[in-house]
């Protein structure tokens, strides 16, 4: 059960395989140059906030995303492999293909990959353990943890998929998360 409390959600900086549309799943796909930018910015934006601790997904483009962020808030990271983005199998590394809606509908499971009801449970665990840390907690992840968070509570206003490194201000309650983006 989540506590109700405020966290920040951060989606990891572009990469070249976001720009590309190639499927990176659990593949350790690095940041860009743009991405790097992103990931200064918002940091620059977070450094505003009464953040208290950072939490990430391990993979490099995340694990960077909040190496950037904690070196300008000069706190330490911590990491859950829980937080990982989903385990797309034999799709890791190809273009986006036309199997992708079926399988955030979780009608298609790839094959040696997770199925969605397989990842929306791992990753709505994750975020608990993250939330729970107390208020005020930076999640650095992945977009597919915002959809499939999805599966579990309400998003007001409604957001399907987060910017590259857009932060958010969560404050959430039984029911739903209410989010605002920050900006500079």
């Amino acid at each position: 059960m989540l506590t109700a409390q405020n966290f920040y959600f951060l989606r990891h900086g572009e990469t070249q395989w976001n720009k590309d549309k190639i499927v990176q799943g659990q593949m350790d796909s690095q940041l860009n140059e743009k991405g790097k930018e992103q990931a200064r910015r918002a940091a620059q934006i977070l450094g505003g906030e009464p953040i208290k601790r950072i939490i990430a997904s391990p993979l490099s483009r995340t694990k960077d995303t909040a190496q950037i962020v904690a070196d300008h808030l000069k706190l330490p990271i911590e990491f859950d492999d829980g937080l990982m983005e989903v385990n797309l199998g034999d799709h890791e590394g190809k273009p986006y293909g036309d199997w992708i809606p079926g399988y955030w509908a979780g009608e298609y499971a790839p094959p040696n990959g997770e199925t969605f009801q397989q990842f929306h449970a791992r990753v709505w665990a994750a975020l608990q353990r993250a939330i729970n840390l107390g208020p005020d907690t930076l999640i650095v992840s992945h977009g597919g943890l915002w959809l499939a968070a999805q599966e579990y509570i309400t998003m007001k206003p409604e957001l399907r998929l987060t910017k590259n490194a857009l932060p958010l201000k969560v404050s959430q309650t039984d029911e739903s998360w209410t989010h605002v983006e920050l900006k500079d």
